[in-house]
């Protein structure tokens, strides 16, 4: 296995943001009378905001017009009441990356304005490439924006290592073509057995890129 590019999740993989996100996808649809539990939500993780909020609204046959206000509810919700952090051993990672000179890239279902406000200018500098869910006609669990990660860095998608914690996310990089490895952030092993190696915590995941390179 020749890995000549890695690329990133965001929210469960970088950042330790799950919770916070669900909190406020919850608040927004509180208005409209209705309780989403956790595990639901972090079943569909990966998805873009507007596919989230499209889902929703169909399983539970709601009002199709208030696609646009719940999204922004959501919005607001997080920028006043997220705990944004970065997971321990992260900047370690990326630093172990550099210094290989392996190519990072970050492929998130957030929206550009999200990560703009919320990642970095350290970790931001080291991306080789940024593909947000504005970047893309279709979010995971398609492999589009995979795929697009792996054109902008010009490598084979064989030669690419995604991290992920989603299942959603884990589709869309096998569908791709990509090697995949799990973080149990949010989702157990049983959940994320679909992807190549699972690991329990980032320090874990450190040890095995360093076996890699």
């Amino acid at each position: 296995m020749k890995i000549e590019a890695v690329i990133f999740d965001f929210d469960g993989v970088i950042a330790d943001t799950m919770k916070d996100n669900c909190i406020a996808w919850q608040s927004a649809f509180e208005l409209y009378n209705l309780t989403i539990t956790p595990d639901e939500y972090y079943h569909l993780e990966g998805m873009g905001r507007f596919q989230i909020a499209d889902y929703f609204i169909s399983k539970y046959n709601l009002d199709p017009s208030i696609r646009t206000r719940v999204v922004e509810l959501k919005e607001i919700n997080y920028k006043k009441n997220n705990q944004f952090r970065i997971y321990d051993y992260v900047e370690e990672i990326f630093s172990l990356l550099n210094k290989k000179k392996i190519p990072i890239a970050l492929v998130t279902g957030a929206s550009n304005a999200r990560i703009s406000e919320n990642l970095n200018i350290n970790l931001i500098n080291n991306l080789s490439v940024l593909i947000t869910a504005d970047d893309v006609i279709n979010t995971k669990p398609h492999p589009e924006p995979y795929l697009k990660a792996i054109s902008f860095l010009d490598k084979k998608a064989e030669n690419c290592l995604v991290i992920e914690n989603a299942i959603l996310g884990i589709k869309s990089a096998k569908s791709a073509g990509c090697i995949c490895y799990a973080l149990e952030t949010t989702l157990d092993k049983f959940q994320l057995n679909s992807a190549d190696e699972i690991f329990s915590s980032h320090f874990e995941l450190l040890t095995q890129l360093k076996s890699l390179f």
